[in-house]
This record gives C-alpha cells, sequence and structure tokens, in this order.
C-alpha cells in the first residue's frame, strides 16, 4: 500500500504539467544511450538494467506520449532515462552534460513527467502482504533473522532534504534544523517496502504519522494483519512492539537483542534504497507535492529493482536519531504491554 499526497500530484498532473508540456519545443532523435552503452555503462548511470528500463518505459508509455501531444517530443524511452539518471545522481548539470543531451528546462519537466507517472501507479510497486502464503513467507524471513516471531514489517521514518516551501516553512525544519520531509515506510526482509505514506513535513513525528495513516486504521480494524517492530517514538499496542526501556531479565535482554537485530532492516533498506537514488541523500529543490512524487517514484522503482534482482548499489547512512515523544501523546495500550510480556515468555525465556 502506497500513499502520497495525491491532491497535490492530480492537480499537477491536470493543470501546470500538462500545459508546460504542450509548450514543450519538439526534440529530435540525439542517438539512445539504449543503443549506444554496453550493459555495465547502461547500469552505472541509470540504476536499472536494459530490460528493466524497457519494462518502465513500456508501463509508461501511454501516458507520456499523451503527456506532450506533440509526434516529434521527446521519446517515452528518453524521458524515462532522464528520470532515472536524475535519481541516481540528484542534479540537473548530470543529465545535461551527459548522453542524454537535453536542455535543463526539457530535463526538468522529463522528470516531473516520469515521476508522476510512477506515483499514479506506485501500488503496482508497493504493497502489503494479504495473501496467507505471503503473509506467512514474511513471517518465516524475519524470524530467521534473529527468531523475533509473527512480523509482518518494520516500520520507521527517514527524513528527506527539500527547499523550504514559501507557506508553512517552519512546519519543514525537521529535527537537524534543515528544511525536510518526513517519509514513512514498512520495509519487509527481502529489502522492499510493503508500505510508504510521503506527504508529511519534516517537524511532524513518527508516531503521529502512523496515528493518522491509513495503514494504523486497517491495522486497529483488524483489515489488515500482522505485527510492526518499531523504535521507541511509537506507542506499544497489539500490532506494534517496541523495544524494552531497561531490559533486566535474560529473556528481556533477549527480546531486546532479537528486537534491535530485526528492525535493523528498515534502517539497512533506507540506507539502500538512497544508495541506489542518490535523489533523496541530497536536497530535493522543488515544491513539497513535486518532492512527493520523485520521493513515491524512487520508491517503486527500489523495489522494481530488488524483485528483479538487479545489483544492489553501496548503501548510504540512514541511522536514525534518538527522538523525544510525549509519553501522554504515545502512552502504551494496555494490551500492548500484555501482547509483549506473552512474546517475552513464549518465545525468550530459553
Amino acid at each position: 500500500m502506497a500513499l502520497l499526497d495525491m491532491e497535490h500530484i492530480d492537480r499537477l498532473m491536470d493543470d501546470g504539467v500538462r500545459r508546460a508540456l504542450r509548450r514543450e519545443r519538439v526534440f529530435r532523435d540525439r542517438g539512445n544511450p539504449l543503443d549506444v552503452l554496453d550493459d555495465l555503462q547502461l547500469y552505472e548511470r541509470f540504476r536499472l538494467d536494459r530490460q528493466g528500463i524497457m519494462d518502465i518505459t513500456e508501463m509508461l508509455d501511454d501516458v507520456l506520449r499523451r503527456a506532450t501531444n506533440r509526434s516529434q517530443a521527446l521519446a517515452p524511452s528518453l524521458q524515462v532515462l532522464i528520470a532515472l539518471r536524475f535519481y541516481a545522481g540528484g542534479a540537473f548539470q548530470i543529465t545535461t552534460g551527459d548522453t542524454l543531451k537535453v536542455s535543463k528546462s526539457s530535463a526538468s519537466r522529463a522528470i516531473q513527467r516520469v515521476s508522476l507517472a510512477i506515483s499514479a501507479r506506485l501500488n503496482e510497486f508497493v504493497y502489503y502482504p494479504t495473501e496467507p502464503a505471503d503473509i506467512t513467507r514474511v513471517r518465516v524471513q524475519f524470524q530467521a533473522i534473529a527468531g523475533f516471531p509473527g512480523v509482518l514489517g518494520v516500520i520507521d521514518g527517514t527524513q528527506v532534504k527539500v527547499k523550504g516551501p514559501r507557506r508553512r516553512e517552519y512546519e519543514y525544519v525537521g529535527r537537524k534544523g534543515g528544511h525536510t520531509m518526513n517519509v514513512q515506510a514498512v520495509a519487509l526482509p527481502d529489502g522492499t517496502f510493503s508500505n510508504v505514506l510521503v506527504k508529511y513535513p519534516g517537524s511532524a513525528h513518527d508516531s503521529r504519522i502512523f496515528r493518522e495513516s491509513p495503514l494504523y486504521r486497517d491495522l486497529q480494524a483488524g483489515r489488515k494483519q500482522g505485527l510492526l517492530l518499531g523504535d521507541s517514538a511509537y506507542a506499544l499496542s497489539t500490532f506494534l512492539m517496541k523495544p524494552l526501556p531497561n531490559p533486566v531479565t535474560d529473556p528481556e535482554k533477549r527480546y531486546q537483542k532479537a528486537f534491535l537485530t530485526t528492525r535493523a532492516t528498515v534502517e539497512r533498506t533506507f540506507g539502500q534504497l538512497k544508495g541506489r537514488w542518490n535523489c533523496l541523500h541530497q536536497e530535493l529543490r522543488y515544491s513539497p507535492p513535486r518532492c512527493c512524487a520523485i520521493i513515491g517514484a524512487c520508491v517503486g522503482l527500489r523495489n522494481f529493482a530488488t524483485r528483479h534482482h538487479m545489483q544492489r548499489f553501496p548503501a548510504v547512512d540512514d541511522l536514525a536519531e534518538a527522538v523525544e515523544v510525549d509519553d501522554l501523546l504515545n502512552a502504551a495500550a494496555p494490551d500492548g504491554k500484555v501482547k509483549q510480556q506473552q512474546i517475552i515468555r513464549q518465545y525468550f525465556n530459553d
């Protein structure tokens, strides 16, 4: 399940983007990198293999052609390559002086167009396990990490640097002082994300984002199964376990060790996401709605690459810093404490 600020994205799709695209000048063939570069060069520059680029282009072909209303405008494959090059490097200069040879304004429009097109189909890339066989498989994979039972995902937020907007700029000041967006995601043991929520400014706490999310409501109502692991920023509940504040007994220490080892999955997955798509490790100099589309596209493409067993790029350090949360706001539910003690007694007593 994937959620972005779709009202903003829809407005961009329906209004400014389409008007801008209809004004776009015509670009003739410049030598498609798919025809010029070998497989290794292509993968290093665009972070997807040749077949992956072709698959994504085919998926988006219709919407990318319709967007310009020009018979000789940028080909869909070139638009996809421009966007991938930006996601991989994070700077227009990389796309303009490189093999693509397009203007900065044309690159900007292509990046926006591809990002919106992928974000509009994000549920095809990011989805929560619901079939019994998938649920069982994920639980078994998580338990194999360190023995923690019943886990269907590890949740956390990551900060992505953005340009401070003119309106409500203060809301985007993150914990470290810069302007950011706080992206919530749930990671699986195979290195993919099963859920992403992209719309909150950097000042929003992880716990608030989760409580206001459709995923929280679905878990609370029983529409989705599973146990999530979260850090100390989250409230303990029957569907979310967190670390013990002060483990004393041997079973509590074993619980804590298994918990922390398993929870590291999400930090590692965020690091791999930003390692593949380095634009997320830099500042996105766009309005928040456009940043939402870019972030969503990167998450979707990261899942796509992982499921197609593409070689990983070196991860960047995405270790979360400690966050102080209001104890009253984030109080543990009594049944959550009961659930936690049951897990400790049943699985960590020996």
